[in-house]
């Protein structure tokens, strides 16, 4: 059964629901982003649970790697099943080939 993601998941995207037992659960996705600096220009990859409040915690400062390049806005994001997947990816990013993807892909 698919249905609408939660607040604090950008909107149009689904998850699936699963049912264990008795219960029900939600599997939410994770994300693997990208975030433009509106003061510098410059990039900060990154990858979270929740995209809305991880952009908030930035533009508040509440990031010490990013505080002093606020504000920021969203520039790309991908979706995930895994934790593990989007880190993977965030440090795909990081590397040079992800970076020749990211220019050659018009991303950045």
């Amino acid at each position: 059964m698919r249905r609408s993601c939660p607040n604090g998941i950008p909107s149009g995207k689904t998850v699936d629901c699963h049912r264990s037992g008795s219960s029900n659960f939600l599997l939410l996705p994770y994300y693997t982003y990208i975030l433009k600096s509106l003061k510098d220009g410059g990039y900060y990859f990154g990858h979270t649970k929740n995209l809305d409040i991880r952009l908030k915690q930035h533009n508040a400062g509440k990031v010490r790697s990013t505080k002093s390049r606020i504000p920021f806005v969203v520039h790309y994001v991908e979706e995930f099943s895994s934790k593990t997947e989007a880190a993977k990816r965030e440090y795909f990013f990081k590397q040079i080939d992800g970076y020749h993807f990211l220019k050659s892909s018009g991303i950045i």
